[in-house]
């Protein structure tokens, strides 16, 4: 028995190890997947700009007013978003299916509420960004500046889950928006 003992206990210890190992495996794969997105972003705040090392902020949906966005896990509402990717031509929001997949529309990606958001409560409307402390004072000239339209890129996994990636500046366009908020 004693033979036995030697030769089980060592691969018993390691068996969770090579679990975790797989887990971590499937999760960085999983991270990879799923299709980009460039979508405009409006909100944050000059005097709170950083928290940290995080530029928080509120997506400006294309074609979407904010109010009507689902924000509660759950929200039978999806974002369908439309377009060659990264570029966004439409998005609407439409029921979810019982598998989780929209109902009434062919999306190129769907967004969902995201209960486990960095921001808590959604992931559609609000969320945040890392920067690091070197490109603070740059990004924080960038986001005050009107004449710039901030743009963040994300990802959105096969699950219908963002993950904003990275954050860049384009010239402001006359959208709407420009508009209303000029007269």
């Amino acid at each position: 028995m004693n033979r036995y003992r030697r030769f089980f206990l060592p691969f018993a210890l390691l068996l969770p190890l090579i679990g975790l190992g797989l887990i971590w495996l499937q999760t960085e794969r999983e991270s990879h997947e799923g299709s980009e997105w460039d979508v405009p972003i409006e909100g944050y705040d000059p005097r709170d700009l950083l928290r940290g090392h995080y530029v928080q902020f509120r997506y400006d949906w294309p074609f979407v007013a904010e109010d009507d966005i689902p924000t509660w896990s759950g929200a039978q509402t999806g974002l369908c978003i439309s377009g060659k990717t990264p570029r966004i031509a439409h998005v609407e929001i439409v029921p979810r299916s019982g598998s989780g997949a929209p109902s009434a529309r062919v999306c190129d990606a769907t967004a969902r509420v995201n209960p486990w958001s960095e921001e808590g409560d959604d992931g559609l409307v609000r969320d945040r960004i890392y920067m690091p402390q070197e490109t603070a004072r740059t990004y924080a000239a960038k986001l005050g500046n009107p004449k710039l339209q901030a743009i963040v890129r994300i990802r959105i996994n096969n699950s219908g889950f963002i993950t904003p990636l990275s954050l860049r500046f384009q010239p402001r366009t006359g959208t709407n928006r420009d508009r209303e908020e000029a007269q």
